[in-house]
């Protein structure tokens, strides 16, 4: 008898502690879209002083047919004057958490943009990886595919 309720007491904090990892998940997947919201802002704005500290020295992004390669490029691409951006709006996020310090975001995102005089893809689908460092979150990787 003692051993079946050993037993179901373990289950029972095994299934509290998933639930607690997948609450503790949501809370950061809320933050990591405000970041990711951020960006895009700043993008618009060609202000990117609210995000520097979200790009990493070895950040990489392939976007608009283009791959910029370190915080500097990645920054001052952000920053061109050679792009417009009207608006743009980001929706139906999703999440892969590959350990409990890094998840890959992806999600779709709908822009009126140009850049160096072209029209931007009015649909792209994006993602994005965030990884934990040093107590804060960095995206160190960004991607876009037009539909």
């Amino acid at each position: 008898m003692r051993r079946i309720v050993v037993s179901a007491l373990a289950c029972v904090l095994l299934l509290s502690g998933v639930q607690l990892y997948a609450e503790s998940n949501a809370a950061v997947e809320k933050d990591l879209q405000s970041k990711e919201q951020a960006g895009w802002q700043a993008w618009k704005d060609h202000n990117t002083k609210s995000i520097e500290d979200m790009v990493p020295e070895d950040a990489i992004n392939i976007a608009d047919g283009t791959v910029t390669k370190g915080k500097q490029q990645v920054l001052s691409s952000m920053t061109s004057p050679g792009c417009m951006v009207n608006n743009f709006a980001l929706s139906d996020f999703n999440y892969m958490w590959l350990d409990k310090d890094t998840v890959m975001m992806t999600y779709t995102a709908t822009q009126d943009a140009t850049c160096s005089g072209q029209k931007q893809p009015g649909k792209v689908f994006a993602s994005s990886l965030w990884q934990k460092k040093g107590g804060k979150w960095v995206s160190p990787f960004h991607q876009e595919t037009a539909m």
